[in-house]
């Protein structure tokens, strides 16, 4: 059993700032705390009605968590806790708003939130995204504080700079900002814990709790308000805890909200039939909200009479799950429409608009579905509508400026992934996978709608907003997407192969590119490859089955020139992983390619696994970033080579043909892999079948004699192993490599070339000068 109250080292000691953080670094550092969507699960919280809610602000709890005189007992910590649908996030938004009021006129107390988001983006749900909203929200109230990064030094700035913020680093700032309040307090809300990665719940509830212990030691007022459904894997030792379905008042709510919706006079039979449906909903407010929508749907207005009411409200089921299913099949009307649309809210890249919504949803059920919205057909207000009846009512949209579809509730996405999948959907096995690929031919029936290309409608288009969002309003999500929903089902194993033979590149590259705002970001032409795409945008799954996937140094006409390329300078960590294995095919298990490759994965390049994590190859981030732009004067090994990263180094030289590079560098690989000391990229290269392990550089010289010059004894070894090296070929100078080994009294090297039997010991230069003369004397050669 995880607890939170075990102290981890999650706050690392507070050492002295250390100055010196650069101005711009600095505005750089605070811009990266904020996202977009930081305040959208707030925002589009519907709020209490009218008073319900309002009498947890004088529960004991409530009071004692705001009494300073009680810090001692609870540490400033409250975990109200709940069952699903019990309302919990209303809640959390009343005490925010009202918490927000009392403190309107006075500056020097700060209150901070975040509602974490299951269905929303990375940075909504995640621990990071928790820790960065917070710190913008800080820093933005509070600017002195923005001076408490100083804690970092300018390298580790910087660091942070280009790789982003870890939470390591967002905790260590959080830490030495609080230090920092003085005087000042500090209520933080936290809801919806219960939609975060679970994995990183409890260090994140003892990250919060020590939180608060050195706060008070600093005695810095600091109070933490959590919300969640009931974890048991997870305790506080010091705090207060609350579980809502338990308290009063919460049930005095439902009884109001019962009374206002279900009119059916005051009668003692009346009464009783409210009391059988409360008793029946276990204190969940969903629950009472489902079944009066359905009480209210086929007894409008209370009309029938209250024994048909009361025999109905038996029939339907008691729990949460029961009841989703019961919705679900109450009728079998438009069950096609209900599944599809019950699967791109359960599994869209994002969160849709209603038109998004409602177009994806006609072209799954319509063939002959242009996509272009006539709105004098169908207006918005029909499509929310729309969106509401072919859920079922599960699902609704938010009424803030965002306005997207989403469940009515986190409880029903549980209960449509859970054990009921196969059965609304219709898929009796592979329910992810195929889901995605139902998804998929949506997109790629809107990418296909010819009237998109009709010479008559680009050019009549004022702009790529107009074509968004009020012509065609599931392109976007289409052409951002179909690519996405085919890689999720090809993790799920529906095997994509046919839809990448048949994906149209150039249609694709064209309405991709006149949707782009940036112009750097739109490809040249429609002469791009599909692999030069999967690479820029890191789709892993699918260049792993893409027949022309080992054309990773294919220079196209593009911003990033190849494939490799694209993916280093847009981060695309698995992409480059994909792209660098797929060069692996055939070559066997006990190659030098494949142990260098390996030793290089698990060692030392974290950057293909973690995204941004590149330190490990330094110059790589500095040259292969998102504004590098490739010069098609200059060719693919310039850039290889200035990024002096050896397993990429091995990886060209090994594709690369010897009179091609010739042609270029005035050598081979081989000699310039030596030349540059890449030992692993030489082991690689003398393996590869055909190499002329006796090429001749503009020197003359053989790649021997240079690793002999170099002073590199494993270069010289691995080279003395090999089959068909001559050992005592000689440079313009007539040197061998034997004498040069002598000349540069390297021991080591010479103890080498003397255990091989073909050595030429006696070998004189055309001056006559016999190497091993002036070894056994111990005199210095005068050449």
């Amino acid at each position: 059993m995880a607890s939170a109250s075990y102290r981890h080292p999650v706050i690392p000691e507070v050492a002295g700032l250390a100055h010196g953080i650069d101005t711009e670094t600095k505005v750089s550092l605070i811009e990266q705390f904020y996202f977009t969507k930081f305040d959208e699960r707030l925002t589009s919280l519907t709020a209490a009605q009218g008073k319900t809610c309002r009498w947890f602000l004088t529960t004991a709890e409530y009071m004692s968590w705001n009494d300073t005189d009680q810090r001692q007992d609870h540490g400033g910590f409250l975990w109200i806790k709940g069952h699903p649908g019990t309302g919990k996030s209303t809640l959390m938004k009343l005490l925010f708003e009202e918490k927000k009021l009392n403190i309107k006129h006075d500056p020097s107390r700060i209150i901070l939130f975040f509602f974490f988001l299951a269905r929303g983006t990375i940075e909504e749900k995640s621990i990071t995204g928790l820790y960065r909203s917070l710190l913008h929200q800080l820093f933005a109230k509070q600017v002195d504080l923005r001076e408490t990064l100083e804690w970092m030094t300018n390298d580790g700035a910087k660091s942070v700079q280009r790789n982003g913020w870890s939470e390591e680093t967002l905790k260590q700032t959080m830490v030495h900002a609080i230090k920092k309040l003085g005087s000042r307090s500090l209520t933080i809300f936290v809801d919806a814990l219960d939609e975060c990665d679970t994995t990183q719940t409890a260090n994140m509830v003892a990250f919060f709790e020590e939180l608060c212990d050195f706060a008070e030691d600093s005695q810095v007022r600091l109070q933490v308000c959590f919300s969640s459904r009931h974890y048991p894997t997870v305790m506080i030792q010091k705090g207060i805890k609350i579980t809502l379905e338990h308290q009063v008042g919460h049930k005095d709510d439902i009884e109001q909200y019962v009374k206002s919706k279900l009119k059916i006079g005051k009668s003692k039979p009346a009464e009783s039939l409210r009391s059988e449906l409360l008793e029946k909903s276990s204190s969940i407010f969903l629950w009472v909200v489902l079944v009066l929508d359905i009480l209210d749907s086929e007894y409008p207005d209370s009309s029938g009479s209250i024994k048909k009411i009361r025999d109905r409200l038996k029939e339907i089921p008691q729990t949460l799950t029961d009841l989703f299913e019961l919705i679900l099949i109450r009728d079998g009307d438009n069950l096609d429409r209900l599944q599809i649309c019950l699967m791109w809210i359960l599994f869209a890249a994002r969160p849709m608009k209603p038109e998004e919504l409602y177009f994806a949803v006609q072209f799954k059920l319509d063939k002959e579905c242009s996509g272009i919205w006539d709105e004098e057909d169908m207006d918005l207000d029909q499509m929310k509508y729309y969106v509401r009846s072919s859920s079922k009512g599960l699902a609704e949209v938010t009424r803030n400026k965002a306005s997207e579809v989403q469940f009515i509730h986190e409880s029903v996405r549980d209960f449509l992934l859970g054990r009921y999948g196969p059965q609304w959907s219709g898929i009796p096995g592979n329910f992810v996978g195929h889901s995605h690929e139902h998804l998929r031919n949506c997109c790629f029936a809107q990418v296909n709608v010819s009237a998109l290309l009709d010479n008559s409608t680009l050019p009549n288009i004022i702009n790529a907003t107009q074509l968004r969002e009020t012509i065609s309003p599931f392109l976007g999500y289409s052409l951002h997407n179909i690519l996405h929903h085919a890689k999720i089902a090809q993790q799920n194993n529906i095997n994509q192969g046919d839809f990448l033979h048949h994906f149209p590149v150039e249609r694709w590259t064209v309405l991709s590119s006149f949707l782009e705002k940036y112009e750097v970001r739109r490809y040249r032409g429609v002469t791009v490859g599909l692999l030069y795409i999967l690479a820029e945008k890191n789709l892993a799954d699918l260049i792993q089955i893409h027949p022309g996937r080992g054309s990773a140094f294919l220079i196209e006409d593009q911003r990033y020139g190849c494939p490799l390329f694209a993916a280093l300078a847009t981060s695309s960590n698995e992409a480059v992983e994909a792209i660098l294995e797929a060069q692996l095919a055939d070559t066997p298990t006990s190659s030098q390619l494949r142990i260098f490759w390996g030793q290089s994965y698990h060692d030392g390049h974290p950057w293909l696994k973690q995204k941004r994590q590149t330190e490990v190859i330094p110059r790589a981030k500095t040259i292969f970033e998102r504004g590098f732009v490739f010069s098609q004067t200059k060719s693919v090994f310039h850039y290889i080579k200035e990024n002096r990263v050896e397993v990429l180094i091995a990886f060209y030289l090994i594709n690369v043909a010897d009179v091609d590079f010739r042609k270029i560098n005035d050598t081979t690989p081989l000699s310039w892999a030596v030349d540059q000391g890449y030992d692993s990229a030489v082991k690689v290269l003398l393996e590869k079948e055909g190499v002329d392990v006796n090429s001749r550089d503009h020197g003359f010289s053989t790649p021997l004699l240079i690793a002999v010059t170099k002073r590199n004894r494993a270069i010289v070894s691995s080279f003395l192993g090999k089959k068909g090296v001559d050992v005592n070929a000689t440079n313009f100078g007539g040197r061998s490599p034997l004498c040069q080994a002598i000349e540069q009294e390297d021991a080591g090297i010479v103890k080498l070339f003397l255990t091989r039997q073909d050595i030429r010991v006696n070998y004189r230069t055309p001056s006559g000068i016999a190497p091993l003369d002036f070894a056994a004397t111990g005199e210095t050669p005068p050449w």
